[in-house]
């Protein structure tokens, strides 16, 4: 089988290696799509993504679908044949946090397509059995492959404790960020507003119901007085930090009402997150730091199943596995209007 490997930061290359066999409780997955995600990008750019880093020529890749080819021992044979969404964290399920519902932290947990844990852009994934998820007829490859971040968006909604009334503020709208939103649009009540540099972002969001205001980079007090005004001048209930930017970290204590949560969901490439304490102090804020998801994936599937929310609408480009390093560069450079690029694991 044929297996796409970066090989050093900026460099994939394809090798072939053994079909892999399934073993107890695993399933053999034909891989379908794979979406390249922002956490991708800092292992392409510099090879790390906080204090993880490549050691060695590495399979990237955690949002992806495809089919069951095979099952192993002790594993019902009923899945072979289905196509499912794949669950990318594992755990422990022994550990205090594992025994207390809160698996997405546990200490001992490993991650699909993070070092040193190979990932999804090959042709056949190895996988446990209970981490795979059987997909109906009415999710499409392309929705099932945006599953992984709605997953992570609605764990963030869920811990953000929103209210009918509550006044909402998005940073950044790339891929979380519109997650977020479209997970906010089966309430009703909110106010929200959303803000972005990038024009075409804040147009989706824009019709996807919410407020914009387009921010300029490296101008952070400008944008906050900006919120601020478009809220009347008290700030927001909930907001939700989704770019991992300087000035959005900066900004989502400033733009936040007295009392309000803070949900922090980007991830910041320099592993730093810098605000004025005594802006949160004062606000009585509380924050809540965001790890992964936490067994929200059934619930997306469902809402997708329903047609409640429609996560293909993410996809903006699908690339061939031959084209997997324009398609980084799509997603790093921010171009051509990309949102979510998904790789076609089957086709070369």
């Amino acid at each position: 089988m044929k297996r796409i490997v970066l090989v050093s930061p900026g460099e994939f290359a394809v090798e072939d290696v053994p079909v892999p066999k399934a073993g107890p409780s695993q399933v053999l997955v034909r891989m379908k799509k794979v979406g390249v995600c922002g956490s991708d990008i800092h292992l392409y750019r510099r090879g790390a993504i906080g204090e993880i880093r490549m050691t060695r020529p590495f399979v990237i890749g955690h949002e992806c679908a495809g089919e069951v080819v095979a099952v192993g021992p002790g594993v019902d044979c009923a899945l072979a044949g289905r196509r499912v969404a794949v669950e990318p964290q594992f755990f422990c399920g022994k550990c205090r946090w594992c025994a207390t519902a809160r698996t997405n932290l546990c200490p001992n947990q490993w991650f699909l397509g993070l070092p040193p844990t190979d990932g999804a852009m090959q042709e056949y994934l190895l996988h446990p059995a209970d981490l795979v998820k059987p997909l109906p007829d009415a999710v499409s490859d392309e929705a099932a492959v945006a599953l992984e971040p709605l997953a992570v968006a609605l764990h963030a909604t869920n811990l953000a404790k929103i209210k009918p009334e509550h006044s909402v503020v998005i940073l950044g709208t790339g891929v979380l960020g519109t997650c977020v939103l479209m997970i906010l649009a089966l309430r009703r009540g909110l106010r929200v507003v959303a803000v972005d540099v990038r024009p075409d972002r804040l147009e989706r969001a824009r019709r996807m119901g919410a407020a914009v205001i387009e921010a300029e980079s490296g101008r952070r007090a400008d944008a906050a007085e900006r919120i601020l005004r478009a809220l009347g001048g008290t700030g927001a209930d909930v907001v939700f930090e989704c770019a991992g930017d300087a000035d959005t970290l900066h900004n989502m204590c400033e733009v936040a009402a007295p009392g309000a949560h803070v949900v922090v969901v980007g991830t910041n490439p320099d592993d730093t997150v810098s605000f004025s304490s005594a802006s949160a102090r004062r606000r009585g804020l509380t924050m809540r730091f965001v790890r992964r998801s936490l067994n929200t994936l059934p619930e997306c599937i469902r809402l997708a199943e329903n047609r409640l929310i429609a996560p293909e609408s993410i996809v903006t480009h699908t690339f061939r596995a031959s084209e997997v390093a324009r398609a980084f560069e799509t997603v790093a450079n921010c171009s051509d209007g990309v949102l979510k690029a998904v790789v076609d694991m089957e086709k070369w």
